[in-house]
């Protein structure tokens, strides 16, 4: 298949946005399986033929989708997972709003591979399933390096890690809308979503010279809990 030159990029961005919507709604419908490459064709007014430029199969469709949401994730929250000289939570909520932004920023194609989970060939079915145990595996990580720094309460880290991924996910179910929360811009409404998300689990300390005894008491309580979540793990 022709790789697209900088002077028909555009129109094969424009022309593979189409595709990916008339996927979303031909898959829904008939499956993977049950429709064909001339009926995706037709649904944008593209011919057998012509349809060759841009995809050479549904497999390749899949493909694209995989590596741009699975795979990528995946290797996104590894490298943010290796502890370096920056605090855990900072990482956390990098590899969050990353993870966001890229479904809010094609919530359609998320909805898409989805939809299509059970239609992936050998070995991207496999690739798909491992990349989500990896991305899994990393933020709970994450979480867990916070808890130890203190920067995150003494959560259960996995229990956090699936609920920052259910976050993130289901934006591509209600984004974009024409009002409200949902008609702002990807950057801006993700930001406020990690705001929220992570406010949960970020570890809150009095201002300096609080003498509130239940407070202070509340404290002492949250760091036996962490210290307890710590020596489990020796």
């Amino acid at each position: 298949m022709p790789k697209p030159t900088t002077r028909s990029a555009a129109r094969h961005d424009m022309v593979m946005s189409r595709l990916m919507e008339a996927a979303e709604q031909l898959f829904a419908r008939q499956g993977v399986a049950g429709t064909s490459l001339q009926e995706l064709a037709e649904a944008i007014g593209l011919t057998r033929t012509g349809i060759y430029h841009y995809i050479r199969g549904k497999e390749e469709l899949l493909e694209i989708l995989v590596r741009g949401f699975t795979l990528h994730t995946a290797q996104d929250m590894q490298r943010l997972a290796k502890p370096d000289s920056r605090p855990a939570i900072d990482r956390l909520r990098e590899g969050v709003t990353d993870m966001a932004l890229t479904v809010a920023r094609n919530p359609q194609r998320f909805r898409l591979l989805l939809t299509s989970e059970g239609a992936l060939p050998e070995p991207l079915a496999e690739q798909h399933l491992q990349a989500r145990r990896q991305t899994l595996l990393s933020l709970t990580d994450l979480v867990s390096q916070a808890v130890k720094e203190g920067s995150c309460r003494p959560v259960d880290a996995e229990l956090a890690a699936f609920s920052l991924l259910g976050v993130a996910n289901w934006i591509a179910f209600w984004y974009p809308r024409h009002s409200g929360a949902g008609s702002a811009t990807p950057e801006l409404l993700v930001t406020g979503m990690v705001d929220i998300a992570l406010g949960g689990l970020v570890a809150k300390r009095a201002p300096s010279g609080s003498d509130s005894v239940p407070y202070v008491v509340g404290l002492l309580r949250e760091d036996l809990d962490r210290l307890e979540s710590m020596l489990k793990e020796q």
